[in-house]
């Protein structure tokens, strides 16, 4: 490898620590499913560990791959194993940004969903081999009969099939109802700070988070006016 070429923004070394060395950042604020859980555990005892945990050589704080670190805990049955990680020096301050940057879906862009269908009935991989829960798999490939044959369903992806089924209804009703009165005095538009205040509004809603339209009838329950 030419060092001499080295990008100048390679801010971390591959090294071989003991795991006694890695701490949990006690700050860390993602938490995870025990059904992610599950699965996450289930692609590395299949996939192996294919990317490099990160760790602050100067706090001993674990910065990105709690998650990963916890499974591998698990399937090795001990904590007294060496691991190659991303090592890099920084203050606490800077590792608690990166600890949130490096885990923050609006940094990492947005799903192509016909791309994912190519590959799910194109290349035929299984979308469990991808990761993607039951109900993850209802809001992406709900509409497609294969679905079916691909992917068992689930109370939960019952759920999410009969939620997309509500909101596309309510979409071709509003549609239907502006036709007729040529007006759109009937919805209004709700412009949050950010995309993370997007989301987690749309999950208290119980919408997918990439929806753009939500039923009156759900935010009228949300805000308890279903009870006046």
């Amino acid at each position: 490898m030419n060092s001499t070429n080295k990008s100048k923004y390679e801010k971390f070394e591959i090294e071989a620590i003991e795991r006694g060395q890695i701490h949990d950042a006690p700050y860390n604020p993602r938490t995870i499913s025990e059904n992610a859980r599950k699965r996450l555990r289930k692609f590395l005892a299949k996939h192996g560990l294919v990317s490099p945990l990160t760790w602050n050589r100067r706090t001993g704080n674990l910065v990105s791959g709690h998650q990963r670190l916890a499974a591998l805990d698990a399937l090795e049955g001990r904590n007294n194993y060496t691991l190659n990680v991303a090592v890099i020096d920084v203050s606490e301050k800077e590792e608690k940004a990166l600890n949130v940057q490096m885990n923050n879906p609006s940094m990492q862009g947005e799903w192509n969903v016909e791309a994912l269908q190519e590959m799910v009935f194109g290349d035929e991989i299984n979308p469990e081999d991808m990761g993607f829960s039951s109900a993850d798999t209802a809001l992406f490939f709900g509409d497609d009969e294969r679905f079916a044959e691909m992917f068992p369903d689930t109370p939960d992806a019952e759920k999410a099939k009969e939620d997309i089924r509500k909101v596309k209804e309510h979409r071709e009703e509003a549609a239907e109802r502006m036709k007729e009165e040529q007006s759109a005095d009937f919805y209004f538009v709700v412009l949050c700070r950010d995309e993370k205040q997007k989301a987690a509004l749309m999950k208290r809603l119980e919408t997918p988070a990439w929806e753009q339209h939500v039923i009156g009838d759900v935010l009228s329950a949300a805000l308890g006016l279903n009870k006046m």
